[in-house]
């Protein structure tokens, strides 16, 4: 069975499930509030609600050094995140990654117009470089980047066997319109891809809308959105835990994007609290461990 460059904490520990929050999804939050929260209070929220790391957006600037110490000051991991172009832009974000003491990075990669090759030279380099700095490297599947359709992830693949992949499947189900019935055969297409991932996002989609309200997350029969999501974070779970070791660890980010990604009434409030529906997302995500 083929292994993947997956996260280990280099303990002896059983393979664990850890939960993680976006901090551009604590954007314009408290909902509708006139006060939006502080940089600090928005970490200690997360901190507080029992998260464990925060995936950030951040270069290697005074703002980005200052958003790292406040992660770190809080006993919370930092997850670093980037869109390379060229070789050039993740060889700097991983070494920038190293000198802030990330868990992993997160790379976005390019765009749907960029070459195959192109895309697989960035991806390779980036994740050599991260192997020598001894950080995990995840490609994600998302929109507006090359891995934004199911055909072109698996060229990715084909071409870098032993990719690792943040998955984050409300991009796929949009783009691909799936409903979550069984006959669309979601899982089976998405197979390939399942079995690299390593990462997952927190986001549901209900096929026409990337990111919907699943209120309290307990409907999961077919053809509900989370119902489709928690099949899907389910088997993410199973295949890795075949190929888990001692220490591995499979991270869980909860990432609901504020306006646009969220649904706005026309005066621009948004009608869906992001905040309580990340804690859902994280109990769903938390069933479909348990479950696989």
């Amino acid at each position: 069975m083929q292994t993947f460059p997956f996260f280990n904490d280099g303990t002896t520990n059983a393979p664990r499930l850890q939960l993680g929050q976006s901090l551009w999804a604590m954007e314009k939050l408290p909902m509708n509030a006139a006060q939006e929260w502080t940089l600090q209070e928005k970490i200690e929220i997360i901190k507080e609600a029992g998260f464990q790391h925060v995936e950030c957006w951040i270069k290697g600037d005074e703002q980005g050094k200052h958003i790292a110490a406040l992660v770190r000051e809080s006993g919370l991991q930092l997850v670093f995140c980037h869109r390379p172009m060229n070789v050039s832009d993740t060889l700097q974000a991983v070494e920038t990654a190293a000198d802030f003491g990330a868990q992993f990075v997160m790379c976005q990669p390019a765009t749907a117009y960029h070459s195959l090759p192109e895309v697989a030279s960035i991806v390779t380099a980036g994740a050599e470089k991260a192997a020598v700095v001894k950080l995990p490297y995840f490609v994600e599947t998302h929109r507006n980047n090359f891995t934004e359709t199911i055909p072109q992830t698996l060229e990715l693949i084909t071409a870098i066997p032993n990719i690792a992949i943040t998955a984050d499947f409300s991009h796929f189900v949009v783009v691909g319109e799936f409903y979550g019935w069984a006959a669309e055969g979601a899982v089976e297409h998405l197979r390939p891809i399942i079995e690299r991932v390593g990462h997952v996002h927190g986001r549901i989609s209900n096929g026409e809308q990337v990111q919907v309200d699943v209120g309290d997350g307990t409907d999961l029969s077919e053809g509900s959105p989370a119902g489709l999501f928690f099949e899907l974070w389910r088997e993410c779970f199973s295949s890795w835990k075949l190929r888990a070791r001692p220490g591995d660890v499979m991270p869980f980010t909860s990432e609901l994007g504020p306006p646009r990604y969220a649904i706005t009434t026309p005066d621009g409030r948004e009608f869906s609290d992001r905040w309580q529906q990340a804690l859902v997302l994280r109990a769903i995500a938390q069933r479909a461990w348990n479950a696989s």
